[in-house]
């Protein structure tokens, strides 16, 4: 039932007979991988749930930075890709909902029901919010029975758990992202940290500039930002990486990592091409 290629498993929902689902499928990469080309599904939406990392999605010549805990959705025959961003390293399901021209029926649910819950998800207000535990665990749960022979019972359940997940999908749309004032708290970490890139960041450093144990920070962070701390660092260490490697070929690829306080080349360039997916030299190759 699940077919696995190279870090990625799909479920094939049609298979399974529930109307209007398509495919559900889910990732962990260790590393950046190519990006993903501009693509579109006709009448198809696709949500994306991201358990771990990072990604960048671009729509409508928009781009999105998804972190861990967020969703994010493309509507029926959106063109979408990554741009030029690879895939990078975490961990995302995605799923994708047949949309039918006749509002009718839905996913076994009929007339009025049908057409409120098409309403609820083709109306969202964002396409780009935070999820909450309850989507994850559907989709944990579907793999788990999908891992076997399904019984009809546990057909039931897929179905019932897709119902779920986008009842849970449509609520989040609707809720705040962030409450403001850690908004501005977490702002005040990330500036914190881009002016202080160049030096031994530690999450005892941060969490001081908080009077806060580093138990707590690192919870607080994640829960903030969907990463932990020290992944946000190197994220942001390779960023700048990658703005002086396309801008200024005076500087060194060794200037560049002591510069950004790696303890070596071979380090910085490790780093490096498990955010990017290549090398520091191929990335300033491409940019000419």
């Amino acid at each position: 039932m699940i077919r696995d290629d190279s870090g990625r498993q799909v479920l094939n929902l049609g298979e399974l007979g529930i109307e209007n689902a398509v495919l559900l499928g889910r990732y962990s990469y260790f590393g950046a991988r190519s990006n993903l080309q501009k693509h579109a599904h006709f009448g198809i939406m696709e949500i994306v749930y991201c358990v771990t990392g990072q990604q960048i999605y671009e729509v409508n010549e928009q781009q999105f930075v998804i972190h861990g805990g967020d969703v994010f959705v493309t509507f029926p025959d959106e063109p979408h890709s990554t741009a030029n961003h690879p895939e990078e390293k975490g961990s995302v399901y995605w799923l994708q909902i047949e949309v039918p021209e006749n509002r009718r029926r839905f996913l076994g649910y009929r007339d009025e029901n049908a057409a409120g819950f098409l309403e609820g998800l083709l109306t969202m207000p964002s396409r780009h919010f935070k999820g909450n535990p309850v989507i994850k665990a559907g989709f944990d749960e579907i793999f788990q029975r999908c891992k076997d022979e399904l019984s009809p019972y546990s057909r039931l359940s897929v179905h019932v758990q897709l119902a779920r997940i986008l009842q849970q999908v449509i609520e989040c749309s609707a809720s705040p992202r962030a409450i403001p004032g850690e908004n501005l708290r977490i702002e005040k970490v990330k500036k914190y940290i881009d002016e202080h890139l160049n030096s031994n960041l530690s999450i005892l450093i941060l969490a001081g500039q908080h009077h806060i144990s580093e138990s707590h920070f690192k919870k607080w962070f994640k829960e903030q930002v969907g990463i932990t701390p020290m992944d946000y660092i190197q994220r942001r260490k390779i960023e700048r990486a990658k703005n002086t490697l396309s801008q200024d070929r005076a500087v060194s690829i060794i200037d560049i990592a002591f510069d950004l306080n790696f303890s070596s080349s071979q380090y910085f360039a490790t780093v490096f091409k498990k955010y990017a997916g290549i090398t520091p030299l191929e990335y300033r190759s491409r940019c000419q």
